[in-house]
Protein backbone atom coordinates (compact mmCIF):
# COMPACT_ATOMS: atom_id res chain seq x y z
CA UNK A 1 0.00 0.00 0.00
CA UNK A 2 1.37 3.62 -1.16
CA UNK A 3 -0.35 6.30 0.94
CA UNK A 4 -3.50 7.43 2.00
CA UNK A 5 -6.01 6.66 4.83
CA UNK A 6 -7.15 2.74 5.72
CA UNK A 7 -10.01 1.51 6.95
CA UNK A 8 -9.92 -1.25 9.46
CA UNK A 9 -13.30 -3.15 10.15
CA UNK A 10 -14.25 -6.57 12.44
CA UNK A 11 -14.48 -9.42 10.18
CA UNK A 12 -13.79 -13.23 9.71
CA UNK A 13 -11.58 -15.08 8.25
CA UNK A 14 -13.60 -16.56 5.87
CA UNK A 15 -15.66 -12.56 5.53
CA UNK A 16 -12.06 -11.75 4.22
CA UNK A 17 -11.55 -14.28 1.44
CA UNK A 18 -15.22 -13.27 0.21
CA UNK A 19 -14.57 -9.64 -0.16
CA UNK A 20 -11.30 -10.32 -1.23
CA UNK A 21 -13.14 -11.97 -4.20
CA UNK A 22 -14.99 -8.73 -5.05
CA UNK A 23 -12.91 -6.19 -3.76
CA UNK A 24 -11.24 -3.00 -6.32
CA UNK A 25 -8.84 -2.06 -3.62
CA UNK A 26 -6.59 -3.21 -1.51
CA UNK A 27 -7.38 -5.96 1.49
CA UNK A 28 -5.46 -7.12 4.11
CA UNK A 29 -6.60 -9.27 7.51
CA UNK A 30 -4.99 -9.33 10.12
CA UNK A 31 -6.19 -9.23 13.87
CA UNK A 32 -9.45 -10.48 13.11
CA UNK A 33 -10.10 -7.16 11.09
CA UNK A 34 -10.33 -6.70 7.43
CA UNK A 35 -7.84 -3.30 6.35
CA UNK A 36 -9.06 -1.64 3.38
CA UNK A 37 -6.80 0.84 1.64
CA UNK A 38 -8.48 2.94 -1.54
CA UNK A 39 -4.87 4.11 -1.89
CA UNK A 40 -2.90 6.86 -3.70
CA UNK A 41 0.41 5.26 -5.26
CA UNK A 42 2.61 8.28 -5.61
CA UNK A 43 5.30 8.35 -8.10
CA UNK A 44 8.47 8.19 -5.70
CA UNK A 45 6.76 5.04 -4.32
CA UNK A 46 5.74 3.40 -7.78
CA UNK A 47 9.49 4.23 -8.76
CA UNK A 48 11.11 2.37 -6.11
CA UNK A 49 8.80 -0.87 -6.01
CA UNK A 50 9.41 -1.15 -9.87
CA UNK A 51 12.89 -0.87 -9.11
CA UNK A 52 12.69 -3.40 -6.50
CA UNK A 53 11.49 -5.57 -8.49
CA UNK A 54 13.33 -5.50 -11.55
CA UNK A 55 16.67 -6.06 -9.37
CA UNK A 56 14.72 -9.19 -8.05
CA UNK A 57 14.15 -10.27 -11.35
CA UNK A 58 17.75 -9.60 -12.80
CA UNK A 59 19.20 -11.43 -9.57
CA UNK A 60 17.14 -14.35 -9.56
CA UNK A 61 16.00 -14.70 -12.99
CA UNK A 62 16.86 -18.12 -14.69
CA UNK A 63 17.12 -19.72 -11.10
CA UNK A 64 13.92 -22.22 -11.69
CA UNK A 65 13.99 -22.80 -7.46
CA UNK A 66 12.49 -19.07 -7.35
CA UNK A 67 9.89 -17.06 -8.97
CA UNK A 68 9.71 -12.67 -7.93
CA UNK A 69 6.20 -11.78 -7.31
CA UNK A 70 4.72 -8.06 -7.70
CA UNK A 71 2.40 -6.46 -4.82
CA UNK A 72 -0.78 -7.35 -5.74
CA UNK A 73 0.05 -11.35 -5.05
CA UNK A 74 -0.78 -11.96 -1.27
CA UNK A 75 0.87 -14.33 1.14
CA UNK A 76 -0.60 -15.63 3.77
CA UNK A 77 0.85 -16.20 7.16
CA UNK A 78 -1.36 -19.10 9.39
CA UNK A 79 1.81 -18.81 12.08
CA UNK A 80 -0.10 -15.22 12.90
CA UNK A 81 -3.04 -15.73 13.25
CA UNK A 82 -3.88 -16.24 8.97
CA UNK A 83 -2.71 -12.92 8.67
CA UNK A 84 -2.67 -12.28 4.58
CA UNK A 85 -0.49 -8.91 3.77
CA UNK A 86 -0.34 -7.79 0.43
CA UNK A 87 4.05 -6.96 0.38
CA UNK A 88 5.05 -4.55 -2.27
CA UNK A 89 6.67 -7.75 -3.62
CA UNK A 90 8.36 -10.75 -2.81
CA UNK A 91 10.47 -13.55 -3.64
CA UNK A 92 8.45 -17.25 -3.69
CA UNK A 93 10.72 -20.75 -3.25
CA UNK A 94 9.42 -22.76 -5.93
CA UNK A 95 7.58 -25.45 -5.85
CA UNK A 96 5.26 -22.83 -4.79
CA UNK A 97 3.02 -23.81 -1.57
CA UNK A 98 -0.36 -21.86 -1.34
CA UNK A 99 -2.49 -21.54 1.14
CA UNK A 100 -6.15 -22.39 -1.02
CA UNK A 101 -9.24 -20.48 0.10
CA UNK A 102 -11.26 -22.02 -2.99
CA UNK A 103 -10.16 -23.62 -6.13
CA UNK A 104 -8.43 -20.24 -8.28
CA UNK A 105 -7.86 -18.13 -5.46
CA UNK A 106 -5.05 -18.57 -3.33
CA UNK A 107 -1.86 -17.13 -1.26
CA UNK A 108 1.63 -17.69 -1.51
CA UNK A 109 3.07 -19.74 1.85
CA UNK A 110 6.59 -20.29 0.80
CA UNK A 111 8.47 -16.55 0.39
CA UNK A 112 12.09 -16.35 1.07
CA UNK A 113 11.71 -12.70 0.89
CA UNK A 114 9.53 -9.81 1.27
CA UNK A 115 9.83 -5.83 0.42
CA UNK A 116 8.06 -3.00 1.76
CA UNK A 117 8.28 0.05 0.31
CA UNK A 118 7.88 2.81 3.67
CA UNK A 119 5.45 5.85 3.31
CA UNK A 120 4.59 8.49 5.46
CA UNK A 121 0.55 6.81 5.51
CA UNK A 122 1.80 3.22 6.08
CA UNK A 123 4.73 3.12 8.16
CA UNK A 124 3.66 2.13 11.59
CA UNK A 125 0.94 -0.90 9.48
CA UNK A 126 4.57 -1.64 7.92
CA UNK A 127 6.89 -1.80 11.16
CA UNK A 128 4.08 -2.84 13.86
CA UNK A 129 1.65 -5.04 12.27
CA UNK A 130 3.73 -6.82 9.01
CA UNK A 131 6.77 -7.11 10.47
CA UNK A 132 6.41 -9.14 13.93
CA UNK A 133 4.05 -11.47 11.32
CA UNK A 134 5.98 -11.85 8.30
CA UNK A 135 9.32 -13.15 11.05
CA UNK A 136 6.96 -16.39 11.45
CA UNK A 137 7.14 -17.12 8.21
CA UNK A 138 9.27 -20.27 8.18
CA UNK A 139 10.67 -19.84 4.75
CA UNK A 140 11.27 -15.90 4.56
CA UNK A 141 15.33 -15.12 5.01
CA UNK A 142 14.86 -11.85 4.38
CA UNK A 143 12.66 -8.61 5.11
CA UNK A 144 13.73 -5.31 2.82
CA UNK A 145 11.92 -1.87 3.90
CA UNK A 146 12.62 0.86 1.54
CA UNK A 147 12.34 4.18 2.71
CA UNK A 148 10.28 6.71 0.15
CA UNK A 149 10.83 9.80 2.40
CA UNK A 150 14.92 9.59 2.77
CA UNK A 151 17.68 7.42 1.27
CA UNK A 152 17.63 4.35 4.07
CA UNK A 153 17.16 0.36 4.19
CA UNK A 154 16.61 -1.66 6.39
CA UNK A 155 17.34 -5.25 6.02
CA UNK A 156 16.24 -7.86 8.06
CA UNK A 157 17.86 -11.34 7.86
CA UNK A 158 17.24 -14.73 9.33
CA UNK A 159 20.40 -16.18 10.71
CA UNK A 160 20.41 -19.74 10.76
CA UNK A 161 21.17 -22.17 13.28
CA UNK A 162 19.74 -20.30 15.69
CA UNK A 163 16.39 -18.85 14.11
CA UNK A 164 17.54 -15.53 15.01
CA UNK A 165 16.68 -12.02 12.86
CA UNK A 166 19.44 -9.34 12.74
CA UNK A 167 18.35 -6.01 11.48
CA UNK A 168 20.83 -3.70 9.47
CA UNK A 169 20.19 -0.17 8.35
CA UNK A 170 22.00 1.56 4.95
CA UNK A 171 21.73 5.18 4.98
CA UNK A 172 24.60 6.16 1.90
CA UNK A 173 24.35 5.36 -1.96
CA UNK A 174 27.73 2.91 -1.37
CA UNK A 175 26.03 0.85 1.01
CA UNK A 176 25.38 -2.21 0.26
CA UNK A 177 23.71 -5.60 1.02
CA UNK A 178 23.37 -9.30 -0.46
CA UNK A 179 20.44 -10.85 -2.14
CA UNK A 180 21.06 -14.93 -3.07
CA UNK A 181 24.73 -14.27 -3.04
CA UNK A 182 24.80 -10.76 -5.14
CA UNK A 183 25.98 -7.50 -3.84
CA UNK A 184 23.10 -4.81 -4.28
CA UNK A 185 23.87 -0.80 -3.09
CA UNK A 186 21.64 1.66 -2.42
CA UNK A 187 22.74 3.51 -5.24
CA UNK A 188 20.99 0.96 -7.31
CA UNK A 189 17.82 1.11 -5.33
CA UNK A 190 17.11 4.54 -5.28
CA UNK A 191 18.29 4.95 -9.04
CA UNK A 192 16.49 8.11 -10.98
CA UNK A 193 14.79 9.20 -7.88
CA UNK A 194 15.53 12.87 -6.37
CA UNK A 195 16.79 11.11 -2.67
CA UNK A 196 19.49 9.71 -4.71
CA UNK A 197 20.92 13.32 -5.50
Amino acid sequence: MAGGASVRFPASFEEFWELLGEAEYNVEYFNQEIIASMSYETDIHADLATQMSYLLKEIFGGDKRYKVRNGNRPVCIPECEHAVFNPDGSVIAMPARYYEYRPGMNAELTPVLIFEVLSKNTRTHDLGDKLPCFKKIPTLLQIVFIDSQRLEVSVWERKTPLDKWVETNLQHPEMSFLINNQVLTLQEIYEDTPLLS
